[in-house]
């Protein structure tokens, strides 16, 4: 009964660690799903209803990014916030993970370095991992379309992002990598999100803030308008 009893532990302890990215929108309204891809795959173009779920079919070597479009057509053609050119000409919030750098673990983040349109929380099966959240509400510098969503940090005004927010050229983030012009009041407001390229103190910038996790354990949950924000 003993040996029994500790394959059902294990078992157990194997089923919550199980890979596997659930999105759970918690939104008053459908989203878009648009993801982006560095290595591995995953479902993309996925519409998820207001009260849904979804579970995104990843690769156990998945590395990229999941993109949250508003008021999108099903195929993502048209989209209030986020599509259809995904570089910021509309902001959009955007979670990152990495499941292929270290076999076993996943390292994530939560960008807003694309600008906001809704609250994400990203939080692991393991409690015990850093879970991100960020809601903004109101105060947003330069306001978007719709309801409380906010262009992104390296843009000054809205037409400053009329070619994406972080051009080829160089944008208002410093060379693509440093500190927006609103950069203070995204990190002020979500202080475990990136307000800038390097938010993690890479090349020397600063505030170096606590914006990436890396867990041990690979079930993870990005839930949508979680209505709150973490301060870790």
């Amino acid at each position: 009964m003993a040996a029994l009893s500790l394959l059902a532990v294990a078992a157990i302890a194997s089923v919550a660690n199980a890979q596997s990215l659930e999105v759970v929108n918690l939104c008053t309204e459908s989203v878009f799903l648009y993801t982006q891809t560095s290595f591995g795959t995953i479902d993309n173009n996925v519409n998820v209803a207001a009260g849904a779920s979804t579970n995104l079919g990843i690769s156990t070597n998945w590395d990229g990014a999941v993109n949250v479009g508003t008021g999108c057509a099903s195929d993502g053609s048209t989209c209030t916030t986020g599509g259809p050119t995904w570089d910021g000409n509309t902001p959009f919030s955007r979670a990152e993970f990495n499941f292929y750098a270290i076999p076993g673990s996943v390292t994530y983040d939560i960008s807003l370095i694309y600008g906001y349109n809704v609250g994400m929380e990203i939080s692991s099966a393991d409690t015990s991992c850093d879970a991100y959240a960020c809601t903004i509400s109101s105060g947003c510098p330069v306001p978007g379309p719709g309801t409380d969503t906010c262009y992104s940090p390296c843009c000054s005004s809205a037409s400053a992002c009329s070619g994406g927010a972080l051009p080829a050229g160089g944008g208002g983030c410093v060379n693509n990598a440093g500190p927006g012009p609103n950069s203070p009041f995204y990190y002020d407001t979500c202080p475990n999100a990136y307000a800038f390229p390097d938010n993690d103190g890479a090349d020397g910038y600063t505030p170096a803030d606590n914006v990436d996790y890396t867990c041990g354990n690979t079930a993870i949950t990005l839930t949508l308008c979680p209505g709150t924000t973490s301060h870790l």
